[in-house]
């Protein structure tokens, strides 16, 4: 019996202390992941045993305890899959998802280490919808720091129930006479500048499976047409209130950018002076929306919605007619397609079924929220809701092989193989849980107790020592 096999205990044993402290030192360490010793015993060719050495530390990779925090940033794997961080030059992964945005719109770790994902394209682009691309090489996500601009309506849509036992009423409309059309109901339109425009929409049957579909959309208060009959002022197209006076003038037209608009003038409260010309009052505006058709089949079903007059673009679907209307309040006019999709004409009373349009007015961002798949959405004070980034993982086939980098991180190494990327709940990668934490896997229980063993196996090994030293002195006191 040599010194060797108990020394080689006592560094193992202190060792495994090692491990089991610094596991009970990351109970409460968020994305902890618990260590454990492994030993394997020497030999050298002799039937007896050189001692023990340390083999390697692994660590279990089972997920932790997770406990709601209310806060947005915060977020929990659900599952299998590590964050993905900018370290400076490095990539480093991790399951801590204590994260902070930063003044220039990024979110990092208490490190400052970035997380990477892929970022929103096309935002506040008045000609392409905002869209995240998902794939490829992940960056580091920044938010945008500005505000959401104005969007203007290019599509609407609305599936009206219309009462198939409704009278027939000829085809002389006038909103103000309601013997002139069965039913009516509101929509709303944005034009570029964000402001919100109310449309009515008139129906009126004339005639068995046929329906007239007419509209009007009043002009608001930022409208620069003269509001006041006033000599000399610039009113629209051939229309001067101060010959015609109070009344109504219909069909004004106006052309805009090559395309034509009607409007009808409402005068009120104008006087007239002794010459018979008339002031003061006031002007409201409506332009007219042109006027469609739409047919049914004997079932009810919409078939085709067409404009009364003019032809209808090839790239329309049936069931879809196109407007073009000007604010006249230095917007551009709102170009947008109307789409009556799931309309149908039987025996029901009338009703406005899921109206929609995809415009909105400018608002500033409010807050975040990051969905299970990792999608990060800015919620606005306009009541939009935008997709801004979207969180990437990533996983790997030897989770053994990492390396610790501390900061609750890990480095990829030739052992654990390059990183599969993807984004939360495809394939192996868990769902991302906002407002949640990942506490340490560590059992704390377990831990006591091994470390009771472990102090046991140190005092064993200490002991043989001594009983050596013991043989050793009777041997030298031999005489």
């Amino acid at each position: 019996m040599g010194f060797t096999q108990g020394v080689s205990g006592l560094n193992a044993a202190a060792s495994g202390l090692d491990t089991i402290g610094n596991n009970i030192a990351n109970s409460q360490t968020v994305g902890f992941k618990t260590g454990r010793s492994e030993f394997a015993d020497l030999y050298a060719g002799a039937k007896t045993g050189l001692g023990v050495q340390v083999s390697g530390i692994t660590q279990s990779f089972e997920g932790g305890p997770l406990s709601t925090t209310g806060r947005s940033l915060d977020l929990a794997i659900d599952g299998g899959g590590f964050f993905r961080l900018q370290d400076g030059n490095q990539t480093v992964y991790s399951r801590d998802g204590q994260f902070q945005q930063t003044r220039d719109g990024n979110i990092a770790n208490g490190q400052g280490a970035l997380l990477t994902g892929y970022n929103v394209t096309n935002f506040n682009d008045p000609n392409a919808a905002p869209r995240i691309n998902a794939g490829g090489n992940p960056g580091a996500i920044q938010l945008p720091a500005e505000g959401l601009n104005a969007r203007a309506t290019t599509d609407a849509s609305l599936q009206a129930s219309l009462d198939a036992g409704a009278e027939i009423i000829g085809d002389t409309f006038d909103s103000n006479d309601s013997s002139t059309y069965n039913w009516s109901t509101p929509s709303t339109v944005f034009d570029s500048l964000g402001n919100a425009h109310s449309i009515n929409l008139y129906f009126t049957k004339t005639g068995e499976n046929q329906w007239a579909v007419n509209g009007e959309m009043p002009l608001s208060e930022e409208s620069s047409l003269p509001r006041t009959v006033t000599s000399g002022a610039a009113y629209p197209g051939t229309f001067d209130p101060t010959t015609s006076g109070n009344g109504v003038t219909r069909d004004i037209s106006v052309t805009t950018n090559g395309t034509d608009h009607l409007y009808t003038a409402v005068v009120s409260g104008a006087t007239a002076d002794a010459g018979g010309t008339f002031s003061g009052g006031q002007i409201r505006y409506v332009e007219q929306l042109p006027e469609s058709t739409m047919a049914f089949d004997a079932n009810g079903n919409l078939t085709m919605v067409s404009p009364a007059t003019g032809t209808k673009a090839d790239d329309l679907p049936d069931s879809a007619v196109a407007f073009n209307l000007d604010a006249a309040n230095g917007s551009a006019p709102i170009d947008f397609t109307y789409d009556f999709a799931g309309t149908a004409q039987t025996a029901q009373s009338f009703a406005a079924g899921n109206p929609a349009q995809d415009g909105y007015a400018s608002g500033s961002l409010t807050g975040i929220a990051i969905q299970s798949d990792g999608m990060i959405r800015g919620n606005y004070s306009n009541g939009q809701s935008l997709n801004l980034a979207q969180v990437a993982l990533a996983s790997f086939r030897n989770e053994q092989g990492l390396s610790p980098a501390g900061g609750n991180a890990w480095t990829e190494t030739a052992d654990s193989g390059q990183p599969a990327l993807g984004t939360a709940g495809v394939g192996q990668l868990g769902n991302l849980l906002g407002g949640t934490l990942e506490g340490s896997n560590v059992d704390l229980s377990q831990q006591l107790v091994d470390m009771i063993v472990a102090q046991r196996n140190y005092q064993a090994n200490a002991q043989t020592i001594k009983t050596q030293d013991q043989v050793l002195q009777t041997a030298v006191n031999l005489r």
